[in-house]
């Protein structure tokens, strides 16, 4: 894979993601740069609840400099409602999409505060050789996006 001639030399960078102590798996954490930069790094956690990132999503490591670490995760939710075959019953099977999407939900499962860049309290600084940190967003939530 060709990598861009102006990403600098990137370092192996771990966040351990914990709500109320508990590993926290399936997060999406990101790294947005601070000082304006343009390489924004991001990878979900694991069981363990780490996450090893990459850089614009493809690159191994994370370029030097202080990020915010945001971190999201979300749950959708759905009635649960047998949809039918669209061959067989085309008008059944688009007013029962129609049903299933009047009550799909969206939930928050993290504080909306490490959502954002403006509200995040975490960060870190990205120098040479190994950038690891463990985090711990509090609280277990249940936040309906509208």
């Amino acid at each position: 894979r060709n990598v861009p001639s102006d990403l600098p030399k990137t370092y192996f960078t771990a966040i351990t993601v914990t709500q109320e102590g508990q590993k926290l798996a399936n997060a999406n954490v990101t790294l947005t740069p601070i000082d304006g930069g343009k390489w924004y790094a991001s990878a979900i956690t694991d069981p363990s609840g780490v996450a090893v990132l990459t850089t614009q999503g493809q690159y191994s490591g994370v370029a030097p400099g202080k990020y915010k670490i945001l971190v999201t995760k979300r749950e959708v939710t759905s009635a649960e409602i047998a949809i039918p075959d669209p061959n067989a019953d085309p008008e059944g099977y688009s007013k029962a999409l129609e049903k299933a999407n009047a009550t799909r939900q969206e939930f928050d499962l993290v504080d909306p505060i490490f959502v954002k860049v403006e509200t995040t309290p975490e960060q870190i600084e990205i120098t040479k050789g190994k950038n690891e940190k463990t985090i711990d967003v509090g609280k277990a939530v249940k936040i309906e996006i509208k």
